[in-house]
């Protein structure tokens, strides 16, 4: 259990993180340039990895990449996996052309309400109502984490923007959902494969997804390929931002659940808040009342998701045995 929290925590951190990073390579190259870089190069060292695991466990090498490959229905599952995955970046890059970060930010807080959503209609999963209201809450404490970490920002929404609608939140919006499609997809069928694999498999389809729509829209003329900040920010999102959090996140789908996984993503502001506050050293602008109300909402939002139905039903005959004992 506590293992498995451990490591929902870092795969947060490490996305958290991604966001941040990203930022840094916008001096040194597109956003889509970017993506097609960490996703071939992660690719490569994937492969490479996977070369060695198959050699440490005796496997015959070939044979086991044409396994790979044997089912079209699981090739097919795998490009709808990383297609979901491609889209959600494709879309928040565009989006981002016609409206703010922030907005794009709390919109983003949805994500994991609308992958419980899919998840009900597609994988049948049973939500009870404390689970609902838990995620209801965390997207709630994700907004106030949010904006309450911003040091200096205007608390007037309208001259934030939130209270207008443009076609750069519907398209956002719909890369949410195709965000949230990606995670419960992996659910869904990522269990058939390793963790290295699915991730291998991630890597190879979004990359053949990625590498025309970067040939056309990427602008690879203006990218700093010589620039010591691109390559360190850039090797940093490539292992740890994607190869190891595509590896974490695939076991920690098949161990724990994509609404688990899902639910710990409202943690993401709260990382960056802090990342950020240490970067900038204004940790007292963390210390204010909505800051901590969110903390708190985002507490009691994982205690709630953790409630399992056979806990509440327990709890409810406990006390009808109780009143009738009473009685």
């Amino acid at each position: 259990m506590m293992k498995g929290i451990v490591s929902l925590l870092i795969w947060a951190w490490l996305m958290a993180s991604s966001f941040v990073v990203s930022g840094n390579m916008e001096a040194f190259a597109s956003p889509i340039a970017t993506s097609v870089f960490r996703f071939v190069l992660a690719l490569v060292l994937i492969f490479c990895l996977l070369l060695v695991n198959w050699q440490w466990a005796g496997i015959n090498q070939a044979q086991a990449l044409s396994d790979l490959f044997a089912s079209k229905v699981l090739c097919l599952q795998y490009v709808v996996i990383s297609g979901a995955l491609v889209g959600f970046f494709i879309g928040l890059f565009v989006a981002l052309k016609y409206t703010t970060p922030l907005k794009t930010s709390v919109l983003y807080t949805l994500v994991p309400l609308i992958g419980v959503c899919i998840a009900r209609v597609w994988l049948s999963e049973r939500l009870n109502g404390s689970k609902l209201l838990g995620f209801i809450v965390g997207s709630i404490a994700a907004c106030l984490l949010l904006f309450n970490s911003q040091n200096g920002i205007t608390t007037n929404k309208a001259e934030l923007g939130l209270l207008s609608w443009n076609r750069g939140d519907l398209i956002f919006l719909a890369a949410c959902v195709l965000l949230a499609i990606h995670v419960v997809s992996v659910q869904k069928w990522g269990r058939k494969l390793a963790p290295l694999s699915g991730a291998f498999m991630i890597m190879l389809f979004g990359t053949l997804w990625l590498i025309p729509i970067a040939l056309i829209w990427g602008e690879l003329d203006k990218v700093y390929w010589l620039a010591k900040g691109f390559w360190l920010n850039g090797l940093y999102l490539t292992v740890f931002a994607t190869l190891f959090t595509f590896i974490l996140q695939q076991r920690l789908v098949a161990s724990v659940g994509a609404n688990r996984l899902l639910a710990f993503s409202y943690s993401i502001p709260l990382w960056v808040a802090i990342y950020t506050a240490y970067e900038s050293k204004t940790f007292d602008s963390l210390l204010n009342l909505g800051f901590m109300l969110g903390l708190g909402l985002l507490w009691l939002a994982f205690v709630l998701i953790e409630v399992k139905p056979s806990q509440v039903s327990l709890n409810k005959e406990d006390m009808n045995k109780q009143t009738m004992e009473k009685a």
